[in-house]
């Protein structure tokens, strides 16, 4: 009897052991399983940001710029209000705003003044265009002998050299100084000069493209003389 107890009471113990082994394995695991999902959280987290970001890039992996920031970063032309400072302050003419005000009239020299109209147009704030208009000197009938002709075309003569120097002056301190990038070459600006001149009637034109800056010059009948018109588009 006594050892039949004894074996009752060893399988009991014996039991109770497995069991409590049993409980101690599960809640070892479920307290290693939480461990592991809170260290993958951040991970995934940082997966999701990842995705995130990315989207929001270009292919390269460079921030896709966009609005305003997009235009400030690809405009040529300097904010208006740089170059409405550049007009006033320059020593090689002079600038006066006009009835628009985005219209100035530009005075070079003080003896026989050559004058010219400029005018402006912008996007996103920065100059995109420039035009300026000169007036061009009477020319006589070359054909004509008479004395009256002939100090017409001296004149015509002294007053287109005068408009080729103001050209020149002009166009090589008014271009760069709308320029934000700094790329426009004095070289560029010369060679357009020069090659304005070379216009002689109305419908002639020249058009050119240095830098990826475009100018454009022609010349028209006026109102009264005509008129050579150069552009210059920086955008």
């Amino acid at each position: 009897m006594k050892q039949t107890l004894r074996r009752e009471l060893t399988n009991i113990v014996f039991l109770v052991l497995i069991v409590a082994s049993a409980v101690v394995i599960y809640l070892l695991s479920r307290a290693e399983n939480g461990g592991h999902t809170q260290a993958n959280a951040p991970e995934i987290t940082a997966n999701q940001n990842t995705q995130v970001t990315a989207a929001q890039e270009e292919p390269n992996g460079t921030p896709a710029p966009t609005g305003a920031a997009e235009a400030t970063a690809s405009a040529r032309g300097v904010p208006e209000a740089v170059f409405q400072t550049h007009l006033v302050t320059s020593d090689v003419y002079s600038a006066k705003q006009k009835g628009h005000e985005k219209q100035y009239e530009i005075t070079y020299g003080k003896k026989d003044p050559i004058t010219a109209n400029m005018t402006y147009q912008l996007d996103n704030g920065c100059i995109s265009s420039l035009e300026l208009t000169f007036e061009l000197p009477y020319q006589p009938d070359s054909k004509s002998k008479t004395e009256i002709d002939a100090r017409l075309r001296e004149i015509a003569e002294e007053k287109t050299r005068v408009l080729s120097d103001a050209v020149g002056n002009i166009l090589g301190d008014l271009l760069p100084s709308a320029d934000a990038k700094d790329a426009l070459q004095d070289s560029f600006v010369r060679y357009w000069a020069e090659q304005v001149m070379l216009l002689k009637k109305a419908g002639d034109d020249f058009k050119d493209t240095q830098g990826g800056y475009r100018f454009l010059a022609y010349q028209r009948a006026g109102d009264v003389f005509p008129e050579l018109v150069c552009v210059l588009y920086l955008s």
